[in-house]
């Protein structure tokens, strides 16, 4: 029986030691695996940043050339015919966003969902004009989408709000 009792003492000791051994060593490893996730979460943000720095960028130029003075001042009408005229800016909208359609996957839900209210508002406007009885030609569309033009645009409001995301980055 002495002898059992003298195992204990070395055995019991040696146990308590190595489970403690064996928990500091657990929480070493799990500190050593959360620090390689950060860094290497913190390394893909980074090669990231460029290309959601570069969406934002297409995005705001987007914005920027369906704002209607923008946009009435780049395309001419064609001909007098004002439906025509609307038409012709339209496809040029949907020429735009579908050209920058991707850009959707590095930017925010909510900053694409502001772009995409901005051009169907933007189209809208375009539409509701054209069907104006008071508007006769295409030169007086678009005198008249200039003269509605203001600094409250739906693509103003998305491009502030794009302005604000990209501040929020860094």
């Amino acid at each position: 029986m002495n002898e059992f009792i003298e195992l204990l003492k070395y055995t019991i000791p040696s146990i308590v030691t190595g489970g403690v051994a064996a928990y500091f060593f657990k929480q070493i490893l799990a500190n050593e695996s959360n620090k390689r996730k950060f860094n290497a979460f913190k390394e893909k943000k980074k090669q990231s940043l460029p290309i959601r720095l570069q969406a934002y960028e297409r995005m705001t130029l987007f914005l920027e050339r369906i704002e209607l003075t923008n946009l009435l001042n780049r395309i001419e009408p064609l001909n007098s015919n004002k439906i025509e005229y609307a038409k012709l800016l339209i496809t040029q909208i949907n020429a735009e966003f579908e050209h920058n359609l991707v850009q959707q996957i590095y930017i925010s839900e909510d900053s694409w969902k502001l772009i995409k209210n901005a051009k169907q508002t933007t189209l809208n406007t375009i539409t509701a004009h054209s069907m104006k009885e008071e508007i006769n030609s295409g030169k007086e569309l678009q005198i008249a989408l200039l003269k509605m033009s203001n600094s409250d645009s739906p693509t103003t409001i998305a491009q502030q709000f794009i302005q604000q995301e990209v501040h929020q980055l860094f």
